[in-house]
């Protein structure tokens, strides 16, 4: 299918990010290869945190409030939603299923949809045509709802946790580069225990 071929260039991408609420946030992302840094800007143009992964190392959250870095598996940690990987969730906006290749894609009989797992989650992908692409994702008590496709590529991701969260990112710019160097991680002492609420 074409949504699960691999991307053809690292992908660099600002959106407008409203959590619950809270409006003027900005998410910026920036991969190179497989590996990425996903940072939350403020209002007047503040990194709040920064998410960073990489396929040698486990995923971190550094919470630049706090002065503290923790380990995160997933966009939960980030946007406070979801269990869907940081790699995925990539894919994802980057108008592909979000499915590494080490991941198991089923198709649904009889349905625009695929179910793609790995070890400990899983989701249902909701597509349509002319072009492909991926129109809504939903896990265990969360769901993605994607529209204002450019092609594949969507302009507009809404989260919806089962409990009332809420997040949606708007795309204000992508673009395409080879080669891209990540900036350096935050050399952060690791957070402590009740600190460990990124929201």
């Amino acid at each position: 299918m074409t949504l699960s071929r691999p991307l053809t260039a690292d992908l660099g991408a600002l959106y407008r990010l409203r959590v619950g609420r809270t409006g003027g946030l900005r998410l910026a992302v920036l991969t190179a290869g497989d590996a990425g840094r996903l940072t939350v800007s403020d209002p007047f143009g503040s990194a709040v945190s920064l998410a960073a992964w990489s396929p040698t190392e486990s995923a971190m959250l550094y919470d630049l409030r706090a002065g503290c870095r923790m380990a995160v598996a997933n966009v939960s940690a980030v946007l406070g939603l979801g269990s869907l990987p940081l790699p995925q969730a990539v894919r994802l906006l980057a108008g592909r299923l979000p499915a590494l290749p080490v991941d198991r894609v089923i198709p649904i009989p009889g349905a625009n949809q695929v179910v793609v797992s790995d070890h400990g989650w899983q989701c249902r992908v909701g597509l349509a045509e002319d072009p492909w692409r991926v129109v809504s994702v939903a896990g265990e008590g969360w769901t993605i709802e994607l529209d204002r496709h450019t092609g594949a590529l969507p302009g507009r991701l809404q989260l919806h946790h089962v409990d009332g969260r809420s997040a949606e990112l708007v795309l204000v710019r992508v673009e395409w580069a080879i080669g891209r160097q990540l900036p350096a991680k935050p050399d952060l002492p690791a957070c402590q225990a009740h600190d460990q609420d990124p929201g």
